[in-house]
C-alpha cells in the first residue's frame, strides 16, 4: 500500500483516509478508496502486470469497479506497464497514472 500512497502523492493527490478493498481474486489487482482533502471520495484500481494492459483485462476488472455512484468523483487507474489505445478509450473518465 505503501508504493501506491507514494505514486498518488507524487501526482498531487493527498488523502485523509486510503483503505483497500479486499478483492476475492487471483489476478494482480488491488482497489483502494479514499477520501482526498476536498472530502471527495476517490476510487483507486491499481494493475501489476509485466505485460500491456489490454481491453480484455479492463473488461474483466469492471465486476470489481462499484456500481456508477455519485459517491465517487473520481476514478483513478495505476499501472506498472504500458496500455492499448482501445482500453484507453474505454477509460475515457477515468485518470490514468504510471508508477
Amino acid at each position: 500500500m505503501k508504493d501506491v500512497i507514494d505514486a498518488l502523492s507524487k501526482k498531487g493527490l493527498i488523502f485523509k483516509s486510503f483503505e483497500e478493498i479486499e478483492l476475492n481474486t487471483r489476478k494482480k489487482i488491488r482497489a483502494f478508496v479514499g477520501v482526498n482533502l476536498k472530502s471527495e471520495y476517490v476510487f483507486v484500481l491499481v494493475f501489476y502486470k509485466k505485460s500491456r494492459v489490454l481491453l480484455k483485462d479492463i473488461k474483466e476488472a469492471e465486476i470489481f469497479i462499484p456500481p456508477i455512484n455519485f459517491r465517487y468523483k473520481k476514478k483513478i487507474l495505476l499501472l506498472n506497464s504500458p496500455i492499448c489505445s482501445k482500453a484507453k478509450e474505454e477509460l475515457d473518465e477515468w485518470r490514468i497514472f504510471w508508477f
